[in-house]
Order: C-alpha cells, then sequence, then structure tokens
C-alpha cells in the first residue's frame, strides 16, 4: 500500500493531517522553499504533541533549501531537527547529471551523520539514475524525489515516467523506501498507483489555494482514499498521458493509465 506523507507547518495542520489519516507527518515551512524548514522550538513542539496523541505516527523534517555542497550548513541544520525527536531527517540533493559528483559528495556526508537522513533528489534539470543508484548503495532507510521550484512544473513534467519506474524499482532492489513528490495533485494519484511507490508525498493537493494556505483535512481524507482505491478520483480525465516515447517498453501488467510498470525496469 501506498504510504501518504503529508507536509504540514504547524501543529494544527499536523493534527488535522494525523485525525484525517495521513500516514507520516512532514514538518515544512512552504513559504521558504520547497524543503522549507519549521523552527526548531516548533519542531519540538510538534513532535511533543503528535507522539502523545499518535504514538505510532512517523514525522520527518525538512532543513530548508540549503547551498550544493554546504556540508556545514548540512550537519547543523540536520543536528536542529534531529535533536527534536523527530523519525527522518530531510535533505535536499541535486539529481541532475550535471550535479552528479557534488550529489555522490554529499549523499555519502548525510550516510555520516547521527540522524536518520532521508535524501531528496531534486530533480527539476533531471534524474541521473546513477545518483538514485548511489543513493540506495549507501542504505538511507528512503530515497525521495521533489520538485526544487513548484512554478517549473510537477514531477511528471520534469522527469520521464520511465526514469520514475527505474528510480522506484532501484530503490526497491536495495531495500529502500521509495517515495515520489512534487506538486503532486488528486489527478496523478493514477500514475503514482501504477508507479507504486512506498510514499507519496503531498501540499499543494491538501491545501485551499496555493501550497502556502491552509491545509484542508477533508482534502488528506479524500486524498488518502483514492491512494487506497477506496474512492473515485477527481477529473481522471485530466490526469496526465503516459509519453509512449517516455515510457517503458511493454510489459506483460498494464492499468488504466495506459503505462506499463516493469518489475525490474532500467536495473541490472
Amino acid at each position: 500500500m501506498i504510504r501518504m506523507l503529508a507536509s504540514v507547518r504547524n501543529l494544527d495542520e499536523a493534527r488535522d493531517a494525523a485525525s484525517a489519516g495521513a500516514d507520516l507527518i512532514d514538518l515544512k515551512e512552504p513559504g521558504a522553499g520547497a524543503l522549507g524548514a519549521v523552527s526548531a522550538p516548533s519542531i519540538a513542539d510538534i513532535v511533543q504533541s503528535l507522539r502523545a496523541e499518535h504514538p505510532r505516527l512517523p514525522i520527518s523534517a525538512a532543513i530548508g533549501d540549503l547551498r550544493p555542497g554546504d556540508h556545514a550548513s548540512l550537519e547543523y541544520r540536520a543536528s536542529q531537527a534531529g535533536r527534536c525527536g523527530v523519525d527522518y531527517v530531510k535533505a535536499g540533493v541535486p539529481a541532475d547529471s550535471a550535479s552528479f559528483d557534488i550529489a555522490c559528495r554529499t549523499l555519502s556526508y548525510m550516510r555520516g551523520l547521527h540522524w536518520n537522513m532521508v535524501p531528496v533528489l531534486l530533480v527539476d534539470n533531471g534524474l541521473d539514475l546513477r545518483v538514485v543508484e548511489h543513493a540506495c548503495e549507501l542504505r538511507f532507510a528512503g530515497v525521495m524525489v521533489d520538485t526544487a521550484s513548484k512554478k517549473r512544473g510537477n514531477l511528471f513534467q520534469c522527469v520521464p515516467l520511465a526514469a520514475l519506474d527505474s528510480m522506484v524499482q532501484i530503490a526497491r532492489v536495495h531495500d529502500v523506501m521509495p517515495g515520489l513528490a512534487g506538486a503532486l495533485l488528486s489527478k496523478h494519484v493514477p500514475l503514482i498507483r501504477a508507479l507504486g511507490p512506498e510514499i507519496a508525498g503531498f501540499r499543494t493537493a491538501l491545501c485551499d489555494g496555493s501550497r502556502t494556505g491552509r491545509l484542508n483535512a477533508d482534502r488528506v481524507r479524500d486524498l488518502r482514499a483514492q491512494l487506497s482505491g477506496r474512492a473515485a478520483i477527481a477529473d481522471p480525465a485530466a490526469a496526465p498521458a503516459a509519453n509512449p516515447a517516455a515510457a517503458p517498453a511493454a510489459h506483460p501488467a498494464a492499468n488504466d493509465t495506459g503505462f506499463e510498470v516493469s518489475p525490474q525496469s532500467a536495473v541490472a
């Protein structure tokens, strides 16, 4: 089953998302960027309250949009969030081919930190699967893909379906949790379900208005039901059509999106 990660900015939103069925609570300040950090005192307050009310609910925290290669800031901010008791600390890593070397150095540095780090591979300029492979070989608990700029389009506009399929399969081969995020909406649920990540992350789709608007518990509840197949997907005709050139070659199992998911795509 695909688990839903709900990004929240404060305790009220965290409580609403948890009560509405979110599987993971992700602490993030959307007004401060794709991985905007919530202040450490706020993280601590949210963690303390959620642990009392939902003791088994995993909590993650983003540490801000950092300059690639700024390992000193990475360590400092990861420590700030980690000390608050979150289960996972999320940090962005550029994942395009031009950034391969710095991505590998950053991933290796992250793996040496004391905290349970989850790299978020930023794919605005593409996804080099070698970065995915390196992250998975380092045995992080999970690896996510996301977009840094929400103005440039959603995940499916930045990365071909075949590459996303391969990312999910590479992670599974290494027993690492694969996660997808990046301005995902209700209309993308068919593609998300076809790809079958372990985690799907949302902010925009859960809010009234833009991603900086107030999280709506009803939206959380509805989207959670759609991910699990318990509810009709709003406006299914709006789901993006699979690009035949980007999709993998034909495989035995197809689905109603027209995208065929490979059991071992691009994994040698």
